[in-house]
C-alpha cells in the first residue's frame, strides 16, 4: 500500500521494495539509460511518466506497467528502449543489489 495515497492504492511488490530501498532515483537512472536518444522518463512519486520518441505520453502509476510497456513495443514504440538487458533485468538487479 501507499502510505501518501488517500485510500491506501496498493503498489506492485517491485515498486514496493524500491520504495523500501530507497532506490527509485536508481532505477530511474537506469532506465534512463536504456532509453532510445529522443525519449524521456521522469518520476513523481509512485507515477512515471514515459515521453517517447513519436511525442506521445504515457503516464504509469507503477512500475510494473512502465516495465510492460517498454518490454511490449506498441504500434511506433518499437525502438524506444534500447538498452542491452531488458528493463525488468534492469530493475531487478537493483532490487537484488546488497540486499
Amino acid at each position: 500500500m501507499c502510505g501518501a495515497c488517500p485510500g491506501g492504492t496498493t503498489v506492485s511488490p517491485t515498486t514496493a521494495t524500491l520504495n523500501r530501498l530507497g532506490r527509485k532515483r536508481q532505477a530511474l537512472a537506469e532506465l534512463r539509460r536504456g532509453l532510445a536518444p529522443g525519449c524521456s522518463l521522469t518520476l513523481m512519486g509512485d507515477g512515471w511518466t514515459l515521453r517517447r520518441r513519436t511525442g506521445r505520453q504515457d503516464v504509469f502509476a507503477d512500475v510494473e506497467e512502465l516495465l510492460v510497456s517498454l518490454e511490449t513495443p506498441g504500434p511506433g514504440a518499437g525502438a524506444d528502449w534500447t538498452g542491452t538487458e531488458t528493463p525488468r533485468t534492469v530493475v531487478g538487479r537493483l532490487l537484488t543489489r546488497g540486499v
